[in-house]
């Protein structure tokens, strides 16, 4: 199982206790949180705990942890035919607006990234974000990602879609950082 710590941030395997704070918190920002009443999703994300700390068919989960509480998620994200061999996609997410600019989410990615090429054997992590968030935009730079471009209307978002800027690293962007 993985335990990752730097500073006060952790990154631990998710536990049955957090399902509540997941299924309440899980896409703040991004779309709607899951309706207490959706149980396929609540199932999913039950299934998702479980794995949590392993990568299982193609995903790894994780907790961000602070000061003792649950301020958020990240995750990879290898799909079997979705991506070649040895590229992982990452996502994070800090469930409130306070915790973020604080470096938790600078400290996860990190830590993170270091987790997938160093135990994984990735070759490439890629992440992306919607272009209008500078906050992660700066994170990802600051961390050695590259912008190589933009996905024109990617992601849905109410009644359009929203353009998301695609980052990644490479290992031997990763191994030559100073």
């Amino acid at each position: 199982m993985v335990d990752l710590r730097a500073g006060t941030v952790r990154l631990r395997p998710l536990e049955p206790e957090d399902l509540e704070l997941l299924v309440s918190g899980r896409h703040v920002g991004a779309v709607p949180a899951l309706s207490v009443d959706d149980d396929a999703a609540r199932e999913r994300l039950r299934r998702r705990i479980e794995r949590s700390g392993r990568l299982v068919e193609g995903r790894l989960d994780l907790g961000i942890v602070v000061d003792g509480r649950l301020a958020g998620t990240i995750e990879a994200r290898r799909p079997h035919e979705g991506l070649p061999p040895g590229v992982f996609e990452i996502g994070v997410s800090l469930f409130d607006e306070a915790d973020r600019g604080r470096g938790m989410g600078t400290a996860a990615v990190d830590l993170f990234t270091a987790h997938l090429f160093s135990e994984h054997e990735a070759s490439r992590v890629q992440a992306g974000t919607w272009v209008e968030n500078t906050a992660m935009r700066r994170v990802l730079e600051k961390l050695g990602y590259r912008c190589e471009g933009v996905m024109r209307e990617f992601m849905p978002a109410g009644q359009g879609r929203h353009d998301y800027a695609l980052y990644a690293v490479t290992r031997s962007d990763w191994e030559s950082r100073p």
